[in-house]
């Protein structure tokens, strides 16, 4: 009889041969989706619940393959909406609202404790989500929900610097002064003005600016909080602007906007390698895009499933949990979007386990920061944030 593994291992290497050669894109075939759709009929099975008429999904963009999504819910009779938000300021700010009504949502580990304390998440049920035994154990039980009571990770990696190497002339990114030294006239900032983007999340922007001045991530001191302040409204007028995931993807490979870019690791991988919403991809698109992790150091971000307090789809929200933590259907996803998914690590091709822009290597974890938010801290930092916006 075939165990679980087996059929793992069968349903990988199908996705594997699929590769026409060294550098060949994936192709996608029908015995592939024959795979999947049975994985998905064996894994809704298991369930043993009955699923809801309607599935609706808050994501960050380019975070999925999206066709694969279609494909679970028309497997299970599912109408599905997926919206999406390009910072975690939006995705809270529609929870507080609270007039639409999602079913499953992505945060930010910083955000958590924050959404917890107000009330706008609700307890998730593990048994529900067996597949979390695919999750490797660094990535549970965490300082931000060390029980796993409210979230399940999804994603995570760091924020740093990318930038489209033919650009540059020459130079060479190594540091956030590369970004915020705006009083030295030879400065990257300066010689390359107007052609810098800093991130949409304020917590980014600000953690990268903390970072660089040698403050605490998470700091409360408001002479420090001001400090961060004047050094973004400084920085400004040197800046194209603050930029969403897709004005990144879309203008970085060409420069022809601005070609420096604060940005999170597996937006550049996805504009590195060939990729899609909707199906595997293996090339190398841009080769002259680079990610750097600065020398002082950069946020360590983990993105986590959780269940909004409003939700009405709950059972459909701990299915499509335990659908997407499967080895391979998590592997899948990083292989069409580029993204790490922890579940799947094992099962990606070697050239995408190895790369430090998706997967981030352990050499790289002494260098890392995060930040834990407090309703206190959010209301803090905000204050500060709003200084800069209205600079």
């Amino acid at each position: 009889m075939s165990s679980r593994r087996d059929f793992l291992r069968v349903a990988v290497a199908g996705a594997a041969g699929l590769a026409l050669g060294v550098g060949a894109g994936y192709m996608a075939r029908q015995g592939e989706v024959d795979s999947l759709n049975e994985r998905i009929r064996e894994l809704a099975s298991r369930a043993g619940v009955e699923l809801e008429e309607e599935f609706n999904f808050y994501n960050w963009t380019w975070y999925a393959n999206l066709e694969l999504i279609d494909q679970w819910a028309r497997e299970n009779g599912i109408r599905l909406t997926i919206d999406h938000y390009e910072s975690n300021d939006e995705l809270v700010a529609t929870l507080e609202l609270g007039t639409v009504s999602y079913d499953l949502v992505v945060p930010s580990a910083s955000y958590i404790p924050s959404l917890i304390e107000k009330g706008l998440i609700q307890k998730i049920d593990l048994d529900k989500i067996p597949n979390v035994e695919y999750i490797p154990e660094n990535f549970m039980g965490r300082e931000w929900d060390p029980d796993n009571e409210y979230t399940v990770i999804y994603s995570y990696g760091t924020t740093a610097i990318a930038y489209n190497e033919d650009k540059l002339g020459g130079d060479e990114i190594t540091s956030w002064g590369d970004l915020f030294d705006v009083d030295n006239p030879d400065s990257i900032i300066r010689r390359h003005a107007g052609k810098v983007t800093m991130l949409e999340e304020s917590i980014e922007v600000m953690d990268a600016a903390a970072i660089y001045l040698g403050y605490p991530i998470d700091t409360m001191d408001e002479n420090q909080l001001q400090d961060i302040a004047d050094l973004l409204i400084a920085q400004k007028p040197y800046l194209y602007g603050y930029a969403s995931t897709e004005a990144i993807m879309e203008n970085l490979p060409t420069g022809s906007l601005f070609y420096i870019s604060q940005a999170w690791n597996g937006d550049i991988a996805g504009i590195i390698y060939e990729s899609s919403e909707t199906e595997v991809l293996m090339g190398i698109a841009n080769p002259q895009i680079k990610y750097v992790v600065p020398e002082e150091g950069a946020v360590a971000w983990f993105d986590n499933f959780a269940i909004p307090a409003n939700a009405k789809n709950i059972e459909n929200a701990h299915a499509f949990i335990n659908w997407f933590l499967d080895p391979v259907i998590s592997a899948i996803h990083t292989m069409t979007v580029k993204y790490p998914f922890p579940a799947g690590i094992k099962y990606v091709p070697e050239i995408l386990r190895n790369d430090p822009t998706i997967f981030v290597p352990e050499s790289l974890y002494d260098k890392l920061y995060w930040t834990m938010l407090t309703p206190e801290l959010e209301e803090l930092w905000q204050r500060y944030w709003q200084q800069v916006q209205t600079a």
